[in-house]
Parts: structure tokens; C-alpha cells; sequence
């Protein structure tokens, strides 16, 4: 099915590059000028097809990621052990809800050689690392539904904003006057390629902030926002979920890492559990230990406060890089900090020689 909205992306994509061109040049392309002979777009020809245009293309990226899910989902049920594709079976790349995490053999035989594999965390006895990624549904909910739902909503703009200027107390009326002012074939066309594209941007930020977690049996790499950190097996003494955050500690009640990953809990617990890590499912073993962080404490080591100081003004302003910098930078120092808003929290990990 995505490969058929696929082909039809791919064809409307390409009337509107056919009215363009014959819009604006040769008649070279006779057999798609569809827009320009429908007599209700007349005088809006370079409009309506530029729009088209920019509908078919992003058609085609959605229908692109609904394929790759379709074919991990595909590929995951073969290298399931017991499964009828002979390469799968122990070398198979499944990810944590038994998805495929390549497109396909050839994929899943570059990432066999890097040594690098995924599979179902029920599979704890086979080699290789369980990857913990969005899932096909979450995928399909993605790339499917958020830009068919922006379209639509982007096509009822002007009916909308007629519908918001009949209430006395609707705030944005200059606004909503210009989109009422537009005649109604550009404001549905317009609306709706506004609207696709808004619902394809929605769904590529879902996707980037729900974050990767690959668990092994030596080592755990979380990436999420862009950031990679990797803790060694060895030094994790805790694993737990505090709000969206994946927090590893290792045995003093140190941060080794984290990242804000919007995956499901469940899914996380079976993938380290699979490899042996201490999954907590009860949260933060230290958490009764956390204080509410402002300036001149003195049980702060020096530099701390400069930094937590920093770390405040970096979360007032949205600015979650800067925040996630001074974090790793006051772990550095022995100091754990827990956000509630933009209230921080902290807490002291005792010294080799405070134990």
C-alpha cells in the first residue's frame, strides 16, 4: 500500500511540475497538464501547480518511511528465531518490539559486519545489541497521520477563521481578516500544502526526539537530541526512567549518562533486562536525596554554583543545549542535577574518600 501513495506521490508530484513548465515555458509536457485546463484555477495556474508540486514530493517522503516501517516490521518477523529466512534466524536485526532495524538482507548484513545487531530483548541468549527505536506504529502515526491531519485542517483554514471572527472575544482578528481575505481556490490550496508540510516537520521533530538506546552485553549507547553518550556494562549499577529521561548510575550514584528519549518504559526494561543491567522500575534509587538548588549552599563544591546559575538562565530561555552542556559539566564535578520545570534540584555523589 505505501508503495502505491508512494507512485501516486510521485505522480502528482509531477503534474505540478508539468503545469509549471508549461505555464512558464515550452509545451513539452501536454500529457499531465491537468491543472491548468480546469477553469476554476485560471489566474492561478503557477500557484496551483508549484502546490501540487510541493504536496506530491512531501507524498513521497511520507510514503518512504511508511515503507521502511512496513519493511522492518517484515524483515523483524523472519529473523525472529524459528523464522523462515535462513539469514535471519541468530544474525536477524530486530529491534526491541521485534521490528527489523534495516531495510532488508543486504542492510542487515553491513550492520552483522560492523558488529552491530538488533533483536528482540526476548532473544537475551543471542549475540549482539537489542536497539530500542520508535516503533511501526508510532512510525505509521508519524509519517501518516500527522501530515494527512495538517492537510486537511490547512484546507478548513478560511472556513475556520470566518468561523473565529463570528466570536466577540477571539483575539486574533487582524490575522484571521487577511486569511478571510484570500479568495477561497488559493486559500484551500494553499492551506492545504501548508498544512502537509507543517504535519511532515511535526512528525521528522517526533521522530529525532524519541531517541535511540542500543543495549550489548559490554556497553549501553543512548542517543537522543543529536547527543551520544556510552556507558561500559561494567560501571552501571542502576537504570531507571526519571519522567522522559533515561539515567544510567554507576555504583558511587553517579551520572554515566542519560538523555531525554520518548520511548516506552516497558520497552526499555526489556531490552536492558535482556542483557542483564539493573533495570529499576521504582525510579531513581537516590532520589530522596535530591535539595532544592539555590545560590550559597555550602555543601556545593567550588565552581558548582556558577554553573547551576548558568544552568537557570539556560532553562528559562528554552535553551535546552546550553542546559544539557552545564549538566554534563556538573557531573563532572560530582553533582547530580534533576529538573521539575525549571526548578533545579541537586544532589552530592560522595568522594572515594566520603564512602
Amino acid at each position: 500500500m505505501a508503495r502505491v501513495v508512494q507512485v501516486l506521490g510521485l505522480a502528482v508530484c509531477l503534474v505540478g511540475v508539468g503545469g509549471l513548465v508549461d505555464h512558464l515555458g515550452p509545451r513539452a509536457w501536454e500529457g499531465v497538464l491537468l491543472l491548468n485546463r480546469v477553469p476554476l484555477l485560471a489566474g492561478y495556474e503557477v500557484f496551483a501547480n508549484a502546490s501540487v508540486a510541493i504536496v506530491g514530493a512531501a507524498v513521497v517522503v511520507a510514503a518512504g518511511r511508511l515503507r521502511a516501517a512496513a519493511r522492518e516490521a517484515e524483515a523483524g518477523h523472519a529473523a525472529r528465531p524459528g523464522g523462515t529466512d535462513g539469514g535471519a534466524g541468530a544474525e536477524g536485526v530486530v529491534d526491541s518490539s521485534g521490528t527489523a532495524g534495516a531495510a532488508g538482507a543486504r542492510s542487515a548484513v553491513r550492520r552483522t559486519e560492523e558488529g552491530v545487531r538488533e533483536m528482540s530483548p526476548r532473544a537475551s541468549s543471542a549475540p549482539g545489541a537489542t536497539v530500542v527505536s520508535p516503533s511501526v506504529g508510532d512510525r505509521l502515526l508519524m509519517w501518516g497521520l500527522l501530515p494527512v491531519v495538517g492537510g486537511a485542517l490547512g484546507a478548513l483554514l478560511k472556513p475556520l477563521s470566518d468561523w473565529a471572527l463570528s466570536l466577540p472575544w477571539f483575539p486574533f482578528e487582524g490575522p484571521m481578516r487577511l486569511v478571510t481575505s484570500i479568495p477561497d481556490t488559493p486559500a484551500t490550496i494553499g492551506g492545504t500544502v501548508v498544512g502537509v508540510i507543517a504535519g511532515l516537520v511535526l512528525a521528522m521533530i517526533g521522530e529525532h526526539e524519541a531517541g535511540t538506546v542500543a543495549v550489548t552485553d559490554e556497553e549501553v549507547t543512548v542517543t537522543a537530541n543529536g547527543r551520544t553518550r556510552t556507558a561500559p556494562r561494567e560501571r552501571v549499577s542502576a537504570v531507571f526512567k526519571d519522567g522522559k529521561r533515561l539515567v544510567l548510575l554507576d555504583p558511587r550514584g553517579g551520572e554515566l549518562a542519560s538523555g531525554v528519549v520518548d520511548l516506552k518504559p516497558h520497552r526499555l526494561a526489556q531490552a536492558f533486562r535482556a542483557h542483564g543491567y539493573p533495570w529499576r522500575g521504582d525510579g531513581d534509587p537516590h532520589a530522596g536525596d535530591f535539595r532544592r538548588w539555590v545560590p550559597g549552599l555550602p555543601e556545593l563544591p567550588a565552581g558548582a554554583h556558577a554553573l547551576l546559575a548558568a544552568r537557570a538562565k539556560a532553562l528559562e530561555k528554552d535553551q535546552s543545549s546550553d542546559a544539557e552542556d552545564l549538566r554534563e559539566e556538573l557531573s563532572t564535578l560530582g553533582v547530580v542535577v534533576r529538573d521539575d520545570r525549571n526548578r533545579q534540584y541537586f544532589r552530592r555523589v560522595p568522594d572515594a574518600s566520603e564512602e
